[in-house]
C-alpha cells in the first residue's frame, strides 16, 4: 500500500492569529505571523474545540497561506472573525497516517480485538494478550433515595419508637457510615416507624432494599416493611434469614406497578415487631424507583448482592454516576505497607517489615481485597507464622502456619486480612508478601495497578426509568461526554422571588429562566435540603412541591411549608429572606422558640442555623438578613433537569488501564477524586504528618475517604506516606509520614475514593487480541500522548487565562446570575448574565466597576441583548459601556436581564 503523507511539525505549536476576516469559501489565508506556522505543503488548525476547523495549504507568500483546502479531513469549512487563534496542531489527519503507514510497514496482516463488558463492583477478566483497555463507554444513571436517606443508620429523627426496649444507634456493626440502627428486645418488641405522606406512583416499579446483621436470635418477628401509612398493616416485607448469625445479610423486595398501599403515603417500619429476644442491626435502608428492564431483572438474572451493586446505598439528594473509575490491580494484590502496624513492628521499605517482639502473638497486618469463591495462593519470606482471616466473616481461611506457600479458596470473602504473627519473644522477619489469583507461585514482584479514573464528571439519567443517559466515551483517544442532563443546587445565589401565599406554605421561584432546559414535564427532578424527594405540582395544594411555570418562560417554582421557614401566613417575604431559606436558615420571632415559632408581621425578625439532624443550631438568633452559607447543614435544594440541546464536553482522564495475559482482578467503581490539595498537619506523638485524620484539626479532605490511592509532594507521588485504616479517620484511611520526612515548604495533594457512594454503571471496550492490533494499539497509545502535548499547546492561552473573577458588588440594583469576569492575554471576558431589580433599566445605569488591570485603554461599546421575565420575553438589541475608569453602564434602556456571557473587549 502507498505510503499516506506524513507533514512535519513544529516546535511546540506556537500559535498566531488570523489577520483578517476569513469567508468559509477563502483560499487565501491572512495571518499576523505566517513564521508560527511549517513551510508548505503542510496543515493548520483555526480554533481551539471541538468546532476547530483543519485546512491544508500548499503555499506561503509573507504571511499569506496559498493553495488552501478548506475543511481538511473531515472538518467543517466555516467563516472565522479577526484574532482567531491558529496554529500547527496535531490532528485526526496526522494520526490516522502516523497509524496507517506503520500498520502497511509492520507486515502483520490479521487484525483483531475483543470486546469486553465490565459490570460494577467487582470481577476476574481473562485477557489473551498483554494490552490496552480502549474505547470506554459508561451511561450515566440517577438514583434519587424516596426515603431521603430515614434509612441511613445516622439518625433517630423523624422516626416514631415503638415497643418494650428502645431502638439505638450502635458503632459496634455497621455497613456504612457512623453507626446502625440496633434492636435489641428482651422478651419485647423493638421497633421504629417513620410515615411518608407522598404517595408511590401507582404507575411506576419500585425496589427497597437493606442490610441485616443478627448478633443472636432467640425468638421474635424480625421485618423491614412498607406498611399502609398509619396503619401497622403491612403490604410488602422483607423475608429475613434468622438463620444466619454473626454476618451481613442483603434483603430486598419488589413494589409493581398498580401496588396496593392503601392512603395517601407509605409507613416504613424496621426492627423486631413481635414479642421476642434477639439483637439486630439494619442499615442502608432504601427506596428506589426503577426501570421496567431492572424490575424484571432483579430476582431472576440479578440476584443476592448483585442488586446491592446494581442499586447502592446513595446520600440523600439527587446522585449521579459520580467521578467512574475502573481499577486493574496488580498480580500482587497485596499493598507495599501494613494497614496495621503494630507499636514494635520497623518497616525497612516496602515489602519488608522487622519485629523487636517483646512477648508472644504481637501481630501486624496486611489487607488484599479479592473475589469470593476463588482460588489464591498467598507466599510470604518469614521466620514466625503467617494466618488469613476472613474480613467480612471474621474467621480463619488458613490457620496460623510456618509455610512459606500457601493455596487457599477465599470463600465468601471480599476482604481478606493477612495477619504477620510472632510466636515468642525475638526478632522476626517479614518480607515479600505476595497475594495472586491461582495455585501457582509466580517470583515476586510489587503491586502494580493500572487505573482509569474520571474525576469531577457526574453521568445522569432519567432517575425514572434510566432513559436518555449522559455518555462517556473515547474518541480518537480523547474523552468527552454527551450531555443530556444538568444538576444544579437551588441555594441562595439565585434571583428568588415570592409568587402566591397559602394557608400553610409559600409558593416562591426563580425570577429568570433557565434557559438551557426543555419544558416538558417528566424532565424536572428536585429533592429537598433534606435529601427527601419534591412531588411535581399538578396543582398548588401543599408544601413541597415544583414545577416549571409555562413552557416560554421556563421559570421554576417551588412549595415551602411556613413550619419549615419559619413564615407565618400573613407574612411576605423578601427575595434575601427566600435567599436565606435556600442557603439554610430559618425565620423566628425573636425571644420564641427558634424551631418552631413563625414570624407573622410583629416582634422582630430573628435567624436561626438548621442543622443536619433536622434541629436549629442557634437558638439566639441572627437580626440582620444571612445571605451566607449556613455551615451547619450540608444539604442542599437541588435541581436535576433535562437539557434543551445535547452538549458535547471534553474531559480529562487520569491514567490509561492496561490488561495482563490471563486472569485479571479490575474493580468498576466510582467517588475518585484527583490531587485534591491537602494541608498536613503535625501531632507530636511520634512526631509525625497527618492526612484525613478526623481527631486533628485542618489536615481532613472535602470527603470521607474509602481508599486513599496516592498523595503528591508537589505534583510527585510521595511513596514514604503509609496509609492506614484507623478509627480517627474522617471515613475508613488516613496517611502519616515521619517529620523528618516532610517537607514544609512543598505542596501536597491526595486523588482518593470517596467513602460515600454514587450509582456505579457497567462499562464496555475492547482490547487487542492480535499482534497486528497490538502494534495498533502501541501506535495508537504514541500517537494519544502526542496529541495530549499537543492539546496541551492549544490550550495554552486557555491555562495562561486568569481565573474568573465574581464582582464583588454591584450597582444600583442590579444582582448577577454567574456574572463573572477574567483577563486571558490581551482581552478581558465575560460570562453569566446581570438580572435588574425592577422591570426596566433606564439608560446610563452603571451596573459595575472594572478594577485596575481590567480597563480598556479607549471607551468600547459590546452589543449584546436583554431580555424580560413576563410580557417581554423577547430579545432586545441593546449595548453595554466600559470605559476607561472602568465604569461598566447601559449604552440604551434594557430589560431586567443583561446578557454578558461571551463579551470581550481588548485591553490595547
Amino acid at each position: 500500500m502507498a505510503q499516506q503523507t506524513m507533514y512535519p511539525a513544529i516546535a511546540n505549536s506556537p500559535g498566531t492569529e488570523l489577520s483578517a476576516a476569513l469567508t468559509a469559501a477563502a483560499t487565501t489565508i491572512a495571518v499576523v505571523d505566517a513564521t508560527k506556522l511549517p513551510a508548505a505543503p503542510n496543515v493548520f488548525t483555526i480554533g481551539t474545540d471541538e468546532s476547530s476547523e483543519t485546512i491544508l495549504y500548499t503555499g506561503k507568500s509573507g504571511n499569506s497561506l496559498t493553495g488552501c483546502t478548506r475543511g481538511f479531513d473531515g472538518t467543517t469549512p466555516k467563516a472565522w472573525a479577526i484574532g482567531s487563534k491558529v496554529a500547527r496542531y496535531y490532528t485526526a489527519y496526522d494520526h490516522e497516517a502516523f497509524r496507517k503507514n506503520l500498520t502497511d510497514l509492520s507486515g502483520v496482516t490479521s487484525e483483531s480485538t475483543t470486546d469486553v463488558i465490565l459490570s460494577a463492583g467487582q470481577q476476574i477478566l481473562n485477557a489473551t494478550k498483554n494490552a490496552r483497555l480502549q474505547g470506554l463507554k459508561i451511561q450515566g444513571r440517577t438514583l434519587i433515595d424516596l426515603l431521603g436517606g430515614a434509612g441511613s443508620g445516622e439518625s433517630l429523627v423523624g422516626w416514631t419508637q415503638n415497643g418494650t426496649t428502645a431502638t439505638t444507634l450502635s458503632s459496634t456493626q455497621k455497613r456504612s457510615g457512623s453507626t446502625a440502627f440496633k434492636f435489641s428486645p428482651s422478651a419485647g418488641a423493638a421497633y421504629i416507624t417513620k410515615d411518608f405522606t407522598t404517595p408511590l406512583d401507582a404507575s411506576k416499579y419500585y425496589v427497597m432494599a437493606g442490610w441485616v446483621f443478627i448478633e443472636s436470635y432467640v425468638d421474635g418477628s424480625l421485618n423491614l416493611a412498607l406498611r399502609d401509612v398509619g396503619t401497622m398493616t403491612a403490604r410488602y416485607n422483607m423475608s429475613i434469614n434468622v438463620s444466619l448469625l454473626g454476618q451481613w445479610q442483603f434483603v430486598y423486595f419488589k413494589i409493581p406497578t398498580n401496588n396496593t398501599l392503601l392512603g395517601t403515603g407509605y409507613r416504613l417500619t424496621a426492627g423486631s415487631t413481635g414479642s421476642g429476644t434477639n439483637v439486630t442491626y439494619m442499615d442502608e435502608i432504601r427506596l428506589y424507583a426503577v426501570s421496567a428492564a431492572d424490575y424484571a431483572a432483579i430476582g431472576t438474572t440479578i440476584t443476592g448482592e448483585a442488586i446491592d451493586r446494581l442499586l447502592p446505598y446513595v446520600p440523600p439528594g439527587i446522585n449521579g454516576v459520580d467521578g467512574l473509575w475502573v481499577r486493574r490491580y496488580g498480580k500482587n494484590l497485596l499493598p507495599p505497607t501494613p494497614s496495621l502496624l503494630g507499636s514494635i513492628a520497623t518497616p525497612i521499605g516496602p515489602y519488608d517489615l522487622i519485629f523487636a517482639s517483646s512477648s508472644a502473638n504481637q501481630v501486624s497486618r496486611v489487607v488484599g481485597e479479592v473475589i469470593p469463591n476463588t482460588v489464591y495462593t498467598l507466599s510470604v519470606k518469614h521466620n514466625a507464622t503467617i494466618r488469613v482471616v476472613g474480613g467480612d466473616t471474621a474467621v480463619n481461611v488458613v490457620n496460623s502456619t510456618t509455610a512459606q506457600t500457601v493455596t487457599f479458596n477465599s470463600g465468601a470473602n471480599t476482604t481478606l486480612y493477612i495477619t504477620l504473627v510472632c510466636t515468642a519473644i525475638g526478632t522476626f522477619y517479614f518480607k515479600d508478601w505476595q497475594l495472586e489469583i491461582g495455585s501457582t507461585v509466580s517470583p515476586f514482584q510489587p503491586r502494580e495497578d493500572s487505573l482509569i479514573a474520571f474525576s469531577g464528571v457526574e453521568l445522569h439519567a432519567n432517575p425514572t426509568d434510566g432513559s436518555e443517559p449522559d455518555i462517556l466515551r473515547e474518541v480518537n483517544g480523547r474523552y468527552e461526554v454527551t450531555k443530556l442532563w444538568r444538576e444544579m443546587a437551588l441555594d441562595g445565589t439565585l434571583p428568588w422571588g415570592n409568587a402566591s401565599n397559602y394557608t400553610g406554605f409559600k409558593r416562591v421561584g426563580i425570577t429568570t429562566a433557565i434557559s438551557d432546559s426543555t419544558a416538558l414535564t417528566g424532565s424536572y427532578f428536585v429533592s429537598k435540603y433534606n435529601g427527601t424527594p419534591l412531588v411535581y405540582a399538578n396543582a398548588w395544594d401543599a408544601a413541597d412541591k415544583y414545577s416549571l411555570i409555562g413552557p416560554a418562560t421556563k421559570l421554576f417554582q417551588v412549595t415551602i411549608a411556613n413550619s419549615d421557614s419559619g413564615w407565618g401566613d400573613s407574612y411576605t417575604p423578601t427575595s434575601d429572606e427566600i435567599k436565606a431559606y435556600f442557603n439554610g436558615w430559618r425565620m423566628y420571632t425573636d425571644g420564641q422558640p427558634a424551631a418552631t415559632n413563625v414570624y407573622s408581621g410583629t416582634g422582630t425578625k430573628a435567624w436561626a442555623k438548621k442543622n443536619d439532624a433536622g434541629g436549629i443550631v442557634e437558638a439566639s438568633g441572627v437580626f440582620v438578613v444571612p445571605l451566607t452559607s449556613n455551615d451547619s447543614l450540608t444539604g442542599r435544594y437541588q435541581l436535576l433537569y433535562r437539557l434543551a440541546a445535547v452538549t458535547m464536553e471534553t474531559v480529562q482522564e487520569d491514567g490509561s488501564l492496561s490488561l495482563l495475559e490471563g486472569d485479571n482482578f479490575i474493580e468498576v467503581g466510582s467517588g475518585y477524586v484527583s490531587r485534591e490539595r491537602a494541608t498536613p498537619v503535625w501531632e507530636s506523638t511520634g512526631n509525625k504528618y497527618h492526612l484525613n485524620n478526623a481527631g486533628l484539626i485542618g489536615n481532613t479532605l472535602k470527603y470521607r475517604a474509602d481508599k486513599i490511592l496516592r498523595i503528591f509532594r508537589d505534583s510527585r507521588q510521595d511513596d514514604r506516606w503509609m496509609v492506614l485504616d484507623f478509627v480517627s479517620a474522617f471515613g475508613k484511611q488516613l496517611a502519616t509520614i515521619p517529620a523528618a520526612d516532610y517537607d514544609p515548604s512543598a505542596s501536597y495533594s491526595v486523588s482518593y475514593i470517596k467513602l460515600d457512594k454514587s450509582p456505579v454503571p457497567s462499562v464496555s471496550g475492547f482490547y487487542a487480541a492480535t499482534e497486528k492490533a497490538q502494534l495498533h494499539d502501541l501506535t495508537d497509545a504514541v500517537i494519544e500522548i502526542s496529541s495530549a502535548v499537543s492539546t496541551l499547546a492549544a490550550k495554552k492561552a486557555e491555562k495562561d487565562a486568569g481565573p474568573w473573577i465574581t464582582p464583588s458588588t454591584l450597582l444600583n440594583g442590579f444582582t448577577g446570575n454567574q456574572l463573572s469576569y477574567r483577563k486571558n492575554g490581551n482581552y478581558v471576558e465575560f460570562k453569566g448574565f446581570a438580572f435588574y431589580n425592577v422591570i426596566d433599566a433606564p439608560g446610563g445605569t452603571i451596573i459595575m466597576n472594572l478594577p485596575a488591570g481590567f480597563r480598556p485603554l479607549s471607551f468600547v461599546n459590546l452589543p449584546t441583548t436583554s431580555w424580560g421575565d413576563t410580557g417581554a420575553l423577547s430579545p432586545s438589541a441593546i449595548g453595554v459601556y466600559v470605559g476607561i475608569d472602568g465604569i461598566v453602564q447601559l449604552s440604551v434602556p434594557s430589560k431586567r436581564n443583561v446578557l454578558f456571557d461571551g463579551l470581550r473587549f481588548p485591553l490595547d
